[in-house]
């Protein structure tokens, strides 16, 4: 039975476009908005708003508009964005469920999200703000350089560095500082460790982490001093014990920041066998984690979950429980720099055993910058199987099939 109700999603990327599709196979009517015309998520939308997805009072704005002209918004949800704040200004400006606006800045704040974890308790590594370079060059010699710089208000890996791995301290600093609208810069103690991506669902106070993938870092000598994530896997590899405290410290670090109903993306790391929170998003993640993964290894429909709590609707334990373990491994393919001539390979690569799903996101005509604090990727495959090594095999193959060819 469906309720007919409208929900806006903010941002229009691809992994947006699944969001939309299952509000609409739930019988939802979907507005998406986005400052690009060109949006793949309008693709799969019954209405378009064009709003800048990280200008608050502009999407708030035209949510408005459209909810006292032409059918009222009933919910809204941000997807694969860093935007939990334009959600949160949509949400308070129509009187709607969602995050309170002092939440979402908070999420948005690294520097204060840190502190805030510390004064509740939640382990986080060493930080500390840094306004200088000289600052941080003192920091460097009082700890070490074993350290990563990152801005305090940028979004996900734009800018953040190891600073034991780059030559230059005060270009470092600068680079960092150039990410944040702010101007604010900070660093905290790096952690090696194998780390985790969390994906959690919060409703009435609870934390279901459903999502709980192993990062991998294949390329982190590569890509130094930046870090170039290439997928992870599912489900975890770590000792039960160690994940059962990675879900408790999620959710102390979630009920910290007052989150009592929406999504969390948590970037964990686990050091000395104890778990620390690099990060805590407020929104849904990218790269297809909630939208495909998740469903792929859990049987948990994930994104629905959150759809019905963006639209206030409840969610029980038993649609948040899952009813399966199939191993998933995600991977991305790096082309060289240079502007994409030609893309081959992409059907051969579907066609083999256990790829569940191949998306080639480069364009002919796009440029593919050099491998920096962004990952220069071109196209993603989640492979399945018997079991981890099976799923990672049926990866490397399809990837071995697909061709980028750059000029």
């Amino acid at each position: 039975m469906t309720s007919g109700k409208t929900l806006l999603i903010v941002s229009g990327g691809i992994e947006a476009a699944d969001a939309a599709k299952r509000a609409k196979e739930m019988g939802h009517m979907v507005v998406v908005s986005d400052i690009d015309a060109n949006a793949p998520g309008f693709a799969f939308a019954d209405s378009c708003l064009i709003a800048d997805v990280y200008g608050p009072a502009e999407t708030a704005a035209a949510a408005e508009r459209y909810s006292r002209k032409i059918r009222k918004i009933d919910g809204v949800l941000c997807v694969a964005a860093d935007a939990p704040v334009t959600a949160a200004t949509v949400a308070q400006r129509l009187r709607l469920p969602g995050l309170p606006v002092h939440v979402a800045e908070l999420a948005c704040d690294k520097l204060a999200m840190k502190k805030c974890f510390r004064s509740a308790g939640v382990a986080v590594p060493w930080f500390a703000e840094v306004a200088t370079p000289q600052e941080l060059q003192r920091i460097a010699v009082e700890r070490g350089r074993d350290l990563v710089i990152k801005p305090v208000d940028s979004r996900g890996s734009r800018g953040v560095q190891r600073v034991a791995q780059v030559q230059d301290l005060a270009k470092a600093f600068m680079l960092a500082r150039s990410y944040s609208p702010s101007e604010r810069v900070m660093v905290e103690q790096y952690l090696p460790g194998p780390q985790v991506s969390t994906e959690s669902l919060v409703t009435g106070g609870r934390c279901y982490t459903v999502g709980f993938s192993d990062r991998n870092y294949e390329f982190l000598e590569r890509y130094a001093p930046f870090f170039i994530e290439n997928g992870g896997d599912l489900p975890s590899q770590l000792p039960r014990e160690t994940q059962d405290k990675v879900h408790a410290l999620v959710a102390r670090a979630a009920a910290a920041m007052g989150v009592t109903d929406g999504t969390v993306k948590g970037d964990i790391v686990i050091h000395d066998g104890e778990p620390y929170v690099i990060e805590l998003a407020a929104r849904l993640s990218g790269g297809f984690f909630c939208t495909r993964e998740i469903p792929l290894n859990t049987g948990v429909d994930f994104i629905g979950a959150a759809i019905k709590i963006a639209l206030g609707e409840s969610v029980s334990e038993a649609e948040m429980t899952p009813r399966q373990s199939v191993p998933v491994v995600q991977r991305y393919v790096f082309p060289k720099p240079g502007t994409v001539v030609a893309i081959r390979g992409a059907e051969d690569a579907r066609k083999i055993p256990g790829v569940a799903e191949l998306v080639v996101t480069a364009r002919i005509g796009d440029v593919i910058p050099p491998a920096g604090d962004k990952r220069p990727s071109g196209a993603m495959v989640l492979a399945t199987g018997a079991s981890r090594d099976t799923a990672l095999k049926a990866a490397n193959d399809a990837l071995g099939l697909i061709r980028i060819e750059t000029a």
